[in-house]
């Protein structure tokens, strides 16, 4: 499911935790801002536009458990290429910080909200209501429409590809100007290219919501945050390291 403002959001978080904490990567993806910015929106990029599928992008899937909390560890075991800070570009290596972000925001989520939706019938519609719910959290970014302006590559970060990277982060431009939850829905439906009429769609949209409100108080949502940027820190301090460059895959 393409939602990505909770994602720009959770990625300004981590910026500044890192310009606090490891000044030395946080002076980086500032140099890099655009490529760290685009990194975070690709898995969904490569799962949709790609054609790559859930797995093939975000390296974990709902259906096998074996699978979570391996998202990082299972990017660098398909692709061993990319796993070596040394032998990549500061652009690469905010750029794939940027899509490390993604994965681990992704596995916080589950882990401290959806995971209270396994097993609901209608849970679909949840989901759907508790992404747009934490699309509402602020971007402490002072322009970052310009930011997303700003990426223009077409090359490839292994098997990521930017230019694909770069038409879907324009699709997802008004995710980073609006702070209107009703504009972010409106951006996702023409991300999934869903024409409905208006009303039937803000129907939709007030009831998933409503659904969704019960499973995400405010400490849900602190402790999904939290999560989500340690996780994220953690993660790129252990790629930024070297703690995967000897990894290899299986044969």
């Amino acid at each position: 499911m393409p939602r990505g403002r909770c994602h720009f959001a959770l990625l300004v978080g981590l910026q500044e935790r890192l310009d606090e904490d490891l000044p030395q990567i946080g002076e980086l993806t500032k140099r890099h801002f655009s490529d760290f910015l685009a990194g975070s929106l690709a898995p969904d990029a490569m799962r949709s536009l790609g054609k790559m599928g859930k797995f093939g992008s975000h390296f974990y899937s709902e259906d096998r458990q074996e699978t979570w909390g391996k998202s990082v560890v299972g990017l660098f075991e398909s692709h061993p290429n990319l796993s070596n800070p040394e032998q990549l570009s500061e652009q690469d290596c905010a750029f794939l910080m940027g899509y490390i972000s993604h994965l681990t925001t992704d596995e916080a989520f589950r882990d401290q909200v959806t995971i209270h939706v396994h097993g609901v019938d209608l849970w679909r519609p949840i989901i759907r209501g508790l992404w747009s719910l934490v699309d509402e959290l602020p971007i402490n970014h002072p322009n970052l429409g310009g930011e997303v302006d700003l990426f223009v590559r077409s090359d490839h970060v292994g098997f990521i590809d930017c230019q694909i990277v770069r038409t879907f982060l324009q699709r997802a431009r008004g995710w980073a100007v609006c702070s209107n939850p009703w504009e972010h829905e409106l951006v996702f439906l023409q991300m999934i290219e869903r024409e409905i009429p208006e009303q039937e769609a803000r129907e939709s949209f007030t009831k998933n919501r409503g659904m969704a409100a019960r499973y995400l108080n405010e400490n849900r949502r602190r402790d999904f945050v939290d999560e989500a940027i340690q996780r994220g820190f953690d993660a790129v301090r252990g790629f930024m390291t070297g703690k995967h460059k000897h990894v290899r895959v299986e044969k």
